[in-house]
């Protein structure tokens, strides 16, 4: 009986979560086809995303080993590219000179991310009357 899996399609900072229900059946083509489609329906898309129009326009790689990513054959079905439940997978674009981006995923770096988490506390002002206060 076949599983749905998601995968998570990385590149740069964006991370795009793409669900399946089927991973034997469906190929890397209609993964690439929903990608397509969650680039198209994004309310604020960067400029090098607004260009991305056919799955042609991506190409797709195996990230587990970072050092060595292996790109993804669009007629092969999702379970028999090697790929399993909650993968990374990189992504690139064709850029408009016709060639194709570096493989890059950006590490978030931790102190960063967080500080916007580090407010300043808020001043509180106590009273120490317990009565009503006049007006």
């Amino acid at each position: 009986m076949a599983t749905s899996q998601y995968y998570r399609v990385k590149r740069n900072t964006q991370t795009i979560f793409v669900n399946t229900a089927n991973p034997s059946v469906d190929t890397v083509l209609t993964l690439k086809q929903r990608i397509v489609k969650a680039l198209s329906s994004t309310r604020e898309r960067d400029e090098t995303a607004a260009r991305i129009t056919t799955p042609a326009d991506i190409h797709l790689f195996d990230y587990r080993n970072p050092n060595r990513p292996v790109a993804l054959v669009d007629s092969k079905t999702l379970t028999n590219s090697g790929l399993v439940d909650q993968q990374v997978i990189a992504m690139v674009f064709k850029t408009p000179a016709g060639a194709w981006e570096d493989v890059y995923i950006a590490t978030p770096d931790m102190a960063t991310d967080l500080d916007y988490l580090e407010d300043e506390p808020e001043e509180v002002e106590y009273r120490a009357s317990k009565g009503k206060e006049r007006a």
